[in-house]
């Protein structure tokens, strides 16, 4: 066993937002889970002598992608077997917000009269994920929206028909349609026209993940595709000819193999699990205080693919969110400063846009607000929240947190400057949320790198059919990935929640499809 370094603990997004903005003392006594996972590529098995059983398409993991990658290959007709190391499914999309990021014009637009095209969709997706966003794949992504929407209602999932007008603070409670990233900022209404296209999903009574699971777990059962649970895919085999055609599975304390006459489908997850791979690939995360996700998420699917010559994307990329305002919308009034007492983002910006600036670039960070702003938030909210300063003036507020009271000074006194005429020059933030910070006490809380949450949106490298592709851009023969286990959508940037549950969706489908239509193997 490695060396074991700490790995944020595993927690959901609905879990963190309750309490996102809580300062360091409650964030340093959070648990972490000690991982000993390897960063190294898991060479693939050679054609065992017998095989367990066998099916057209082998599914590894269930998770959402997984789930929408066995429902299509059933339906085209394949036999699917999906392996799954836990007792029950789920994955991330189990635990997400239940957010699913769809546009271009869905029937919920529509009915609540908001105008969107596929086009328009495309140019705010594709500048929002910003440098090494995929063209192709992200027109692919926008391109199958409105078919998901379909899709998803197909399956039993219902979006209520109502809109959330405030700033999307966390999760929706019931709301159909919400502004879910940053389609109103200025630099993005430059690209595409503002449109709201967070789906907030219920189904059986639910909200959230589970809600957005259970239909597809439903439609799994009902298709015919067979699920072991409790099943540790530890490598691929190949074939003489370099072609994967099964796994080789722990299962009860035995290893067996499974044989993929057609395809096997990689869906294991990211690597924010996986101590070692998080400190070669993104080591600044390693002091975020919860990775959003599960224990699976430990790299294993990539490792894998690695292991057969698959090549990767973006592996050091990741989403980390920083909850600012998951306690109430008032807190955008705030203003948000560095270590240096000096403000870098507009405060109604989207939270994953906060937290990577956090973790990239500034390390520590300080809402400050006035007791006119602390005023506006709920009590109940308020238990949440933990005030590291409180002071009469601006210049103590400044000394009770470490910063250089003259600094902090200037750059309030320059925020109250623009904000008396509702503007912020500087970062354009909503003139809804500009108003001066001058009524004492003001408050401080802390919001640095362990203040932040995240997850890795690197993957394997796939084309447009979901086949995985070696260093050489050409495919792995039998090889297909999807969901966080695979490189798609968000690249320098995660685009806005409920994107990463529409891309697993939606590139799993295809993987599901396109593996289901291979003339297979002997």
């Amino acid at each position: 066993m490695s060396q074991e370094k700490e790995t944020p603990s595993k927690i959901s997004r609905r879990e963190f937002v309750k309490g996102a903005v809580a300062g360091a003392s409650a964030l340093t006594g959070a648990s972490v889970l000690a991982g000993c996972g390897q960063a190294a590529p898991v060479p693939a098995t050679g054609m065992p002598e017998e095989w367990e059983k066998e099916a057209d398409v082998v599914v590894v993991g269930f998770g959402g992608a997984g789930a929408a990658a066995a429902i299509e290959a059933s339906r085209a007709g394949a036999s699917v077997l999906i392996l799954e190391r836990t007792p029950t499914g789920g994955g991330s999309t189990a635990i997400c917000g239940g957010i699913i990021y769809m546009g271009g014009g869905t029937a919920l637009q529509s009915a609540l009269g908001f105008e969107d095209t596929r086009d328009n969709m495309y140019n705010y997706v594709f500048a929002a994920a910003g440098d090494g966003a995929d063209e192709e794949l992200v027109g692919l992504f926008c391109d199958r929206s409105l078919e998901l929407y379909d899709w998803v209602t197909d399956l039993g999932m219902q979006f209520n028909e109502s809109f959330m007008e405030m700033k999307a603070a966390g999760v929706p409670a019931g709301d159909g349609l919400l502004y879910s990233g940053n389609e109103k900022q200025a630099k993005y209404k430059a690209v595409a026209d503002p449109a709201p296209r967070g789906h907030g999903a219920f189904a059986d009574g639910r909200v959230g993940g589970h809600a957005i699971f259970g239909r597809l777990k439903a439609a799994v059962e009902a298709s015919g595709a067979e699920v072991l649970y409790e099943a540790l895919v530890g490598s691929l085999v190949v074939d003489a000819d370099g072609r994967v055609v099964g796994v080789e599975a722990e299962i009860e304390g035995e290893n067996k193999y499974y044989k993929a006459n057609k395809g096997v489908i990689l869906c294991a997850g990211g690597y924010a699990a996986n101590a070692e791979m998080v400190d070669l690939h993104c080591p600044s995360c390693l002091r975020c205080a919860v990775n959003v996700g599960t224990p699976g998420d430990d790299g294993s699917g990539i490792r894998m693919g690695q292991g057969v010559g698959a090549d990767v994307r973006m592996l050091g990329e990741t989403a980390t969110f920083a909850f600012v305002y998951g306690a109430a919308e008032c807190l955008c009034r705030s203003i948000l400063v560095n270590g240096e007492g000096q403000r870098f983002v507009g405060e109604d910006n989207y939270g994953e846009w906060i937290g990577d600036m956090i973790v990239r670039s500034h390390n520590v960070g300080f809402l400050v607000l006035d007791d006119a702003v602390w005023s506006m938030v709920p009590d109940a909210a308020k238990e949440s929240l933990t005030v590291v300063a409180q002071a009469d003036s601006v210049g103590e507020l400044a000394a009770g947190i470490g910063l250089t009271p003259a600094v902090l000074e200037n750059t309030v006194e320059l925020y109250n400057e623009f904000a008396a005429n509702g503007e912020d020059p500087l970062f354009g933030k909503d003139s809804a949320y500009v108003v001066p910070l001058e009524t004492p006490p003001f408050y401080a809380l802390f919001f640095g790198v362990e203040a932040t949450a995240f997850f890795t949106t690197g993957g394997l490298k796939i084309n447009s059919k979901s086949q995985v592709l070696d260093v050489h851009s050409q495919p792995v023969p039998g090889l297909y990935s999807a969901g966080r286990n695979a490189f798609a959508v968000p690249a320098r940037n995660y685009v806005g929640s409920g994107v990463a549950v529409a891309e697993v969706l939606s590139f799993g489908r295809i993987a599901g499809q396109t593996a289901a239509a291979e003339e297979g193997s002997a």
